[in-house]
This record gives C-alpha cells, sequence and structure tokens, in this order.
C-alpha cells in the first residue's frame, strides 16, 4: 500500500524540459495596495503558515509536522485491518491525505524554497514520512485485512471508486513483496533498496557531469580552432582555456555545455563540429554498467512481482497493457513518419552542399547547424513572439475556463506567509462563489530553484466527513528569465501543457484523493496536458487570446499562418526524435541480461540488443546520411538518457498522446474550441479525476466518433499536425 507515492511530483515530458525556453516580459502584478505590503513583508521573516498548512510557519515545522503526522497515522491505522470494506478504505485514504499533506508540500518546498534552511527541513519531512511508508507497506496484518474486504460481501456493494481504491492498494502492497515467501521477500526488498540507491547515483552522476562541464573550473574537453568559435563564443572565450597550435590558437570547449552547443549549432567549420561532437561520443563504460546493473535490477523486481519483464509490469494498468501492443503503436506511426523524415533528410542534405560544406551526405554532426540554418531561412519566430507573453498565455487561461468550462479564474490575495518567494502568485477557479481549487504558480528563475518545469499537486481532492469537498491544490513551477522581450511558441506550448495537468487535477471532485486528478497511469494523465497544448497549437485558438506585447493589437491572419508554418519546420525529424526514444526505452527494457548486473559484460549485452532491435530502422529508410540513425537523431548514448530511469518501459506516452489528443482535437473542438458542450464534456472527464482510466472516457470527448484501442490510435490528426495537410 503506497499511500506516499514514490516520486511525489510530476516532471514534465523530456520533450518538454529540453526545449530553450525564454521568458515573459512582465509576470501579473498582485494589486498595488498588497504590492508595498508584500515587499516589506519579504524583506524580513516571513510569518504566517506556508501554503495555509497548520502549523508551518518556520523551516524547523516540517520535521514536527511529519513526525505528528507519522503519528496520527499510527492511532488511525491501528487495529484497521479488522473494520469493515469500506471504514478501512476511508481510514488508509485519510491517512494518505494527511501524510501527502506534509509531504508533497515538502517536496515542493526542498525544490524551490530559496532558504537553504527550508530546503533541509523539508527534505527532513520527506524522509520522515518515506520511512514511516516503508513499514505500513510490510504490514502483514494490514495486507490481510485489506484481501479479506476485497473478498466480503460488501465489497460489492462499495462504489467503484472505493473498489478501485483499496484494489490499488493491495496490489501496491504486493509490489513491496508483502504476499511472498520469507526469502523473496527478504531479496525484493534488498532489490527495492538496490533500484533507488542506483537510481539515484546515475542522475546524481549525469548532473555531476553536466555540472562540470559547464562550470567555470577547467573540465576535460576538446580543444577546438579558436578562430572558428569566436563568433559563437563571443566574450565567453575569455572564460575558456587556450592554447597554442602552431600558428593558430586553440580553446578548450568542454563538451557537455551551453557552448558546445551553440558551436554545434552555429559554427560553419565541419571540422569542429565533429571534433565536438566525436569528443560527446565518447565511451562511457561506468554510466553503460550503471544503467545495465539497474536494469538486471528492474528485471528480476518485475519477475518477483509476477511479471515478464519490467516493460510490462510498467505497463500494468496502462491504456496499452503490453509491451506487444505498445510496439505495434510505434511501427504504425513509424510507417507514417517514415516519408516525411526522408524528405526532411534530403531538404538538409541539399542545404549542405548548398553552403559548401561537403557533398551532400549527412554526419551526425552536420544535424545541429543544418537544422537552424533552414529554420532561420523560413522561421519568422521574433514576429510570432511579440504576440506571446506570459500575461498574454494567462488571459488564454482564462478563457479557456471561462468560455470552454464555464468558471471563473481570479488572481487572489495571499496570506501573510503563505508563500515561498514575492514572485509566486495564487490563483483560485471559482464555479460562482464556491472555489473549486487553488493554483500557485511560480514562474521566473532564482537562485536555488531545482526544477525547470514541473507540477506538483499540494492537495487532492476528496469528501471529507463533514460531506464538504477538500480543495484541490497544486503548484506549477517554471524558470523564465526574467526581462526577456517575448516567449517562443515552444514555450508557449509548454506553459499549455502544464496548466492541463493543473487543471486537470484541480477540477477533479472524487471521494478519495487516491485516485484524485492526475494520480493515474502515465499513458491516460498525459493527456489532458497534451490536449490543451492545442489551445496554442492551433493557430485561431492562440488568436482568441494572443496580442500583441507593445501596441495592444490582436494577432493579424499573416501571423496566424507564421504560427501554423513554424511549427511544421522539420516536424517529422523532431517525431522520429520522439518516436526513437520511446523505442530505445522499449528496447532496452525488453533486454535480459544473462551476465551479471551492473558488469561490463552486461553493459555490452545491452549495447548489442539495443544496436540489432534498432538497426532494421537503417534499413527502412531511404536517406542521404551515414552512420546510423540513432547517431543522426541525436540518441547514440542510452547512458546519458535519464529517462530510461524516470520512466523505464513507459516513454511511449508522450508520443501516444500527441496522437490521440489530435484525434480528439480534430473531432471534438476545432470546429468550436471554446464550445460549451465541448466543455461540458471535458469538465465531466476531470470531475472524475484518475478513478475510471481507459480510452472509453477520452473518446467520450468526441461523441458519434468510432472507438478504437490504444495500439490503433488514429494518426491522421498528428500527421495533419505536422504534415501541413
Amino acid at each position: 500500500m503506497l499511500l506516499l507515492p514514490r516520486v511525489p511530483c510530476r516532471l514534465a515530458a523530456s520533450r518538454l524540459q529540453a526545449r530553450q525556453t525564454a521568458a515573459a516580459k512582465e509576470f501579473l502584478p498582485l494589486r498595488k495596495e498588497a504590492g508595498s505590503k508584500r515587499g516589506f513583508f519579504f524583506n524580513r521573516k516571513p510569518q504566517g503558515q506556508l501554503l495555509e498548512i497548520e502549523g508551518l510557519e518556520s523551516a524547523r515545522d516540517f520535521p514536527r509536522l511529519a513526525a505528528e503526522a507519522v503519528q496520527e497515522a499510527r492511532q488511525e491505522l491501528l487495529g484497521a485491518e479488522k473494520r469493515p470494506a469500506l471504514e478501512l478504505v476511508q481510514a488508509l485514504d485519510g491517512v494518505s491525505n494527511s501524510l501527502c499533506r506534509v509531504a508533497d508540500a515538502a517536496e515542493l518546498v526542498r525544490n524551490v524554497h530559496p532558504d537553504q534552511e527550508y530546503v533541509a527541513r523539508a527534505s527532513e519531512a520527506v524522509q520522515e514520512v518515506a520511512g514511516y511508508m516503508g513499514e505500513v507497506n510490510l504490514d502483514a496484518a494490514m495486507y490481510q485485512g485489506m484481501k479479506a474486504a476485497e473478498s466480503s460481501a460488501e465489497f460489492d456493494d462499495m462504489s467503484r471508486e472505493a473498489r478501485s481504491v483499496l484494489h490499488h492498494m493491495r496490489v501496491s502492497m504486493e509490489h513491496e513483496g508483502i504476499h511472498l515467501p520469507e526469502a523473496e521477500k527478504a531479496e525484493c526488498l534488498q532489490l527495492l533498496e538496490q533500484e533507488q540507491q542506483l537510481s539515484f547515483d546515475i542522475v546524481r552522476r549525469q548532473g555531476q557531469l553536466h555540472h562540470a562541464s559547464s562550470s567555470k573550473a577547467q573540465p576535460e574537453g576538446v580543444w577546438v580552432s579558436l578562430a572558428a568559435c569566436a563568433g559563437a563564443l563571443g566574450a565567453d572565450a575569455s572564460r575558456l582555456p587556450k592554447r597554442g597550435a602552431g600558428s593558430a590558437e586553440e580553446v578548450c570547449l568542454p563538451t557537455d555545455s551551453v557552448w558546445s552547443d551553440r558551436i554545434l549549432k552555429t559554427v560553419p567549420c565541419s571540422e569542429t563540429r565533429k571534433r565536438l561532437h566525436d569528443a560527446q561520443q565518447v565511451h562511457d563504460q561506468q554510466g553503460e554498467e550503471e544503467m545495465a546493473g539497474l536494469l538486471c535490477v528492474r528485471q528480476r523486481l518485475a519477475q518477483l512481482r509476477g511479471y515478464e519483464s519490467w516493460a510490462h509490469y510498467a505497463q500494468r494498468e496502462a491504456l496499452f497493457q503490453s509491451p506487444g501492443h505498445v510496439n505495434q503503436f510505434l511501427d504504425s506511426t513509424w510507417e507514417q513518419l517514415r516519408p516525411g523524415l526522408a524528405a526532411e533528410l534530403k531538404t538538409l542534405a541539399a542545404e549542405k552542399e548548398k553552403l559548401g560544406l561537403g557533398e551532400a551526405r549527412l554526419e551526425a554532426w552536420d544535424m545541429p547547424f543544418l537544422i537552424r540554418s533552414c529554420k532561420q531561412q523560413s522561421d519568422q519566430n521574433d514576429q510570432i513572439s511579440q504576440y506571446l507573453s506570459y500575461s498574454g498565455l494567462m488571459k488564454g487561461v482564462e478563457l479557456m475556463l471561462s468560455r470552454l468550462l464555464g468558471l471563473g479564474f481570479t488572481q487572489e490575495e495571499p496570506k501573510i506567509g503563505e508563500l515561498w518567494h514575492p514572485s509566486v502568485q495564487k490563483y483560485a477557479i471559482r464555479d460562482g462563489e464556491r472555489i473549486l481549487g487553488i493554483l500557485y504558480l511560480d514562474p521566473f528563475q532564482r537562485p536555488g530553484k531545482m526544477v525547470q518545469s514541473a507540477q506538483f499537486t499540494l492537495q487532492g481532492s476528496k469528501l471529507l466527513s463533514d460531506g464538504s469537498q477538500q480543495t484541490p491544490k497544486t503548484s506549477l513551477v517554471y524558470s523564465l528569465p526574467v526581462g526577456a522581450t517575448g516567449l517562443p511558441l515552444s514555450f508557449a506550448i509548454t506553459f499549455m501543457h502544464e496548466i492541463g495537468h493543473a487543471v486537470h487535477s484541480l477540477l477533479s471532485e472524487t471521494t478519495f484523493q487516491h485516485l484524485s486528478g492526475t494520480r493515474g497511469t502515465v499513458d491516460f494523465v498525459e493527456f489532458p496536458s497534451h490536449l490543451f497544448e492545442h489551445f496554442v497549437l492551433d493557430a485561431d485558438s492562440l488568436a482568441s487570446y494572443a496580442t500583441h506585447m507593445k501596441s495592444g493589437a490582436a494577432m493579424p491572419p499573416e501571423v496566424r499562418e507564421l504560427c501554423r508554418h513554424s511549427r511544421r519546420h522539420f516536424a517529422h525529424f523532431e517525431a522520429s526524435q520522439q518516436l526513437l526514444y520511446a523505442a530505445v526505452d522499449q528496447a532496452f527494457y525488453a533486454c535480459r541480461p544473462s551476465a551479471q548486473g551492473g558488469s561490463s559484460e552486461a553493459a555490452a549485452e545491452v549495447q548489442s540488443h539495443l544496436r540489432q532491435t534498432l538497426s532494421r530502422c537503417d534499413h527502412e529508410l531511404d536517406a542521404p546520411y551515414n552512420g546510423n540513425l540513432l547517431s543522426l537523431l541525436g540518441l547514440s548514448q542510452p547512458s546519458k538518457f535519464d529517462h530510461l530511469v524516470h520512466y523505464g518501459g513507459s516513454y511511449y506516452c508522450y508520443l501516444f498522446n500527441r496522437a490521440l489528443a489530435a484525434h480528439v482535437w480534430q473531432h471534438g473542438f476545432k470546429s468550436d474550441p471554446f464550445g460549451s458542450e465541448a466543455g461540458e464534456r471535458l469538465r465531466h472527464m476531470f470531475r472524475g479525476g484518475s478513478v475510471v482510466q481507459n480510452l472509453d472516457v477520452i473518446c467520450s470527448l468526441c461523441p458519434g466518433v468510432p472507438t478504437f484501442e490504444a495500439h490503433e490510435v488514429p494518426l491522421g490528426g498528428l500527421m495533419q499536425q505536422i504534415g501541413g495537410a
């Protein structure tokens, strides 16, 4: 019974995290009469309750509140296993709600709070609650009580939601090994510890390598011609090591840094780009062995849990239900993408020849430079950005909530001490006078902020004992540089993606918090966020709220057309990258190394398996390039693909939901994006949270359209979106 999720916050998709985000010029200010008061307040030590959590008035309150929540949970669950089925569910969900209120707030705070004491104390609170959950998950009496409740006569009389919650909790306990014989249970617990440690070590090492490459220290790097890079580096060249090379001068570039990224995209010299690319591809034996070790641990865990592979385990409650269906979807999508990808690669090869950079055959180190070159010739992003601002996007959110969903969206005056930084804003979604949900927006960069784009659920929906509905609360965190002149279209898409997650959470009206909002399987909960992207992707919808940053003028038809055209630039290439990421993920978790986990032999087996599985893509693609497609698409080092850690076995969900959302938009929203009938259907879906996680719920958004199985999702909407039809 995992009352507390292993990952309290839901990080944004890697496709979104990878985008270069720029900031809005401004953020929405609070009313003037509140501004001076808050300015004074944040110049002294905040007083009051952080996030309106009773008793959370200082950093040292976090561990105390966690300890109190654990103690109350112990008392509440004492003898709970003997209670009738519905009372047992209510007790478990109530305890989970109390624990998550502290732990989820602590998870947010340790990622975003500017005061390091808060960060440290919040981490203590997370560990306190997690430690208690480790005890509960191994409570044999509780497990037997849950099994008895599921087999009782009362179980069939309970609501579907109550039955689902009890089932999920019991299955979660089994995933911890509670039902296994003692020897296998001990092995399961040991493997869980290994998995957590390996996951932490892999991600930490990747972060350290990136930080070392980007720091002012002088890490190992690659020596390249200063003359070739001078224009791209500008004043930054003075910060880098230099040496003589005959009559020329060379500069040492860290291989994984903003400088290297800039060089690959902007320097015409092929030799310079090749040197840098080759340095980035240096064999990472330690990384490969750690990933192989994680794979072996997860495969054994899946086996102990009764699944064929980790991929089968990861998809146990997913819309696809099996890796075979996932691969069918990926194969079908590849068939659709392949002709457009080949055409785009031929365009890039012709550009290479036109620029005098060699014959019209592509190398991996050509791709960033040539894509940027082609986009610059036809892109008009500066014109589009003039109509995209943070305040404008917030107007779009208000428009969606009011016209589509029939709800109010108001900026609220925060209470003293409620917020963790003066730039954080508080909003409420209202149905008349009733507050349905609270949204905290933390939009801007600052020192110590640990995440770039994330949603943190702070409080789920829940029917309380007095008959009232607990108000859901969530936080969206971005990292926008203050003072930028406009937003790229890609950030606007990212912004609405995260708003989709938030609205799903905040409009949930479930009886239990366990399956409220986005607390469901990943390929289900990613749908609303991808659907909300279309309020930017659809140029006419965007024009409903996007106005010129300076003049306030509406977006003219020619800029709308630029938006339509801009999103299609090398869209097959980008979608193919996403598909290959998903294919690598599926192939990785289908591998069962015979050698010992974490050994060089196991790592070699994994690499060989990946090459053999994915090589067919090269045989099926008629395009002018050297090497293999994985390298060309920038995916040649799976050891650097940290989503194999975070989203193992389920990375496909992003491409799938792009296709699913495009289909639903085309048939349920495109003709009238803000229509009240479509909005009522969407609001009905949101009310259910993640209690019913199936395609029927999603397909109900476009009535009269034939339904389908997940692996047979229609691809017409996606191909129209990226292909310009």
